[in-house]
């Protein structure tokens, strides 16, 4: 499948089912999928016997093309709910931890004349707001809110290791 942006502007979730992102004189922003749906995905994809994902080409001419982790909330709880419903375990977000580490790069890009950002982090207001609201709402516990609150501004292994601590402090 294709993501078309011409002179205008595209916010969404980064799908692996699209495979080419094509933006002309635009802006494309994409928010790229959690861990925990990143090992959910491909565990279903060996599962299912299915060929790997195909990685996704960016090709941004005159304009800019962002990739933006999600917010350390919605990482923890996408883990916590999975590891609730019991597609994950804790021994799988372990054991896929050595394996996706390199996972923050799997897209392809060719910019000319513009910008490719593939490893933004949320601004500072985001992460603060969304935890702001998921504290208030009685979603997160304050020590969780804690360790999730010292990791934001962090990239890789440091973000996915405070999800893992946040996670044990709530079981």
């Amino acid at each position: 499948m294709i993501q078309v942006t011409i002179f205008s502007g595209h916010e969404g979730r980064l799908r692996f089912d699209k495979y080419f992102y094509l933006t002309l004189f635009a802006g494309c922003e994409m928010i790229r999928p959690t861990v925990a749906r990143q090992l959910l995905a491909s565990r279903k994809s060996k599962g299912d016997g299915l060929s790997p994902a195909r990685t996704p080409f960016f090709l941004t001419v005159f304009g800019g093309a962002s990739i933006k982790s999600p917010t350390l909330v919605e990482e923890f709880i996408e883990l916590r709910e999975m590891l609730a419903a019991g597609l994950l375990s804790m021994d799988d977000w372990d054991r896929a931890m050595g394996d996706i580490s390199g996972a923050d790069g799997n897209v392809a890009s060719f910019t000319l004349f513009g910008g490719f950002d593939e490893c933004e982090l949320p601004s500072l207001d985001e992460e603060v707001d969304s935890l702001a609201v998921q504290r208030h709402l009685g979603a997160i516990s304050e020590s969780a809110g804690q360790t999730l609150q010292y990791a934001i501004g962090q990239k890789g292994s440091e973000r996915r290791s405070a999800v893992r601590r946040a996670i044990l402090q709530t079981a």
